[in-house]
């Protein structure tokens, strides 16, 4: 491994010699390592996931668009704070590295600038005092970010992982996992499956309404707490990373995934599930930043199923973590055999959870949206 990774970052064009490699094992998709050089400068280096990504060139071309984009953006309103994704080119003047293995396998490997002096959070219970504010700040981050891109010409993007939040297809690929039960686990969890059942079709409207009562837009699609880096200074977002699965979708995915996420109670392989409830006061700080940023170019429809879109992310990842447990851990990374299935259990309870404040919810989101200046200024529904 170690002969494989120097021969990776020789085809980069880095400041000074390699001096060292470290792992982080955060994710649950790509490979990542912090890679220092000589004159002190840092880069990520990250092997793609081809299982996930089938068309590596298309998720690179897509980030290249957008970060050039967002910092054009950047540079017209002279913010000098915010930052985005720096993609390091190959010494022949790609996006990636293709490296083949030995067993005549092609590998992908990208190298990002490392954004320095900044931190990331799992949960906010890694925040102390600050969860509010953290919470406010990374909602404002993420609407900030969708505000950048606001004029993105959307018809550039690739679609990445086609149907990545189409609920009922996930909900299809449930049952065909049960129906082939290639593990032997699928009726472990069968009075949770008769649960998700019932809830179909509830779930389904933001996928059924897309391109039609709510707008096609540019979308990040894994709006984790953990993929906003905070100044670790001021705690203000200062950059939205992992841009992997950005496509087009509804803007409703980044901000119901991103309130699951940032505002569960704990992270999402938590067994004890006493503990698992989505925190009202960390979601209301973060759509208060959210909305703040972005809210006056939703449009009403956006606006009325902001709350139903936390529950709907929420339904959506639960399918997902039970769908690759039954099938075998083929999609998400373990760290052991039932990792899955607790994810699973968890996201469950979760789900159960905003079901039961989803009407509190909504109310707040009433009550922010009724303001007469937010009101004035959001845009008309394109029906």
């Amino acid at each position: 491994m170690r002969e494989k990774i120097k021969r990776v970052l020789d085809s980069f064009e880095l400041e000074g010699d390699v001096v060292s490699v470290l792992e982080n094992d955060q994710g649950n998709i790509n490979a990542t390592y912090v890679v220092m050089t000589s004159t002190g400068k840092k880069y990520l280096l990250q092997k793609i996931n081809t299982y996930v990504f089938k068309e590596p060139h298309l998720v690179m071309k897509n980030i290249e668009f957008v970060t050039t984009h967002i910092r054009a953006r950047l540079d017209r309103m002279g913010d000098q704070t915010h930052q985005t994704l720096n993609i390091i080119s190959t010494k022949n003047g790609s996006s990636m590295c293709t490296y083949v293995n030995q067993d005549g396998e092609k590998e992908y490997y990208r190298v990002f600038s490392y954004i320095d002096h900044c931190i990331s959070f799992n949960t906010f219970d890694d925040c102390g005092d600050n969860k509010e504010q953290i919470a406010y700040n990374t909602g404002k981050c993420f609407g900030f970010f969708h505000r950048l891109l606001e004029d993105f010409p959307i018809t550039m993007l690739a679609y990445t992982i086609p149907d990545f939040h189409n609920t009922p297809k996930r909900f299809e690929n449930l049952l065909s996992s049960i129906e082939n039960n290639a593990t032997n686990r699928a009726f472990q969890c069968s009075q949770e499956i008769v649960y998700l059942i019932s809830k179909i079709k509830e779930c389904s409207v933001i996928h059924e309404a897309l391109g039609k009562s709510i707008p096609l837009r540019v979308t990040h699609n894994d709006t984790k707490l953990n993929n906003v880096l905070i100044d670790q200074n001021s705690l203000e977002g200062i950059a939205v990373i992992d841009l992997d699965t950005i496509m087009p979708g509804s803007i409703l995915y980044d901000v119901g995934d991103g309130i699951r996420s940032a505002c569960a109670s704990t992270f999402e392989d938590e067994t004890d599930l006493s503990k698992v409830f989505l925190n009202l006061d960390l979601a209301k700080a973060y759509l208060r930043g959210y909305l703040g940023e972005m809210g006056h170019l939703l449009t009403p429809n956006e606006v009325a199923y902001l709350g139903q879109s936390i529950r709907i992310l929420t339904y959506e990842l639960t399918l997902r973590f039970l769908t690759d447990y039954i099938n075998g851990d083929i999609y998400f990374k373990t760290k052991y055999p039932e990792h899955n299935r607790d994810r699973f259990l968890n996201q469950f309870a979760l789900l159960q959870d905003i079901e039961q404040k989803l009407d509190e919810i909504e109310k707040f989101i009433r009550s922010f949206s009724s303001n007469e200046d937010f009101a004035r200024n959001r845009k008309p529904n394109n029906n």
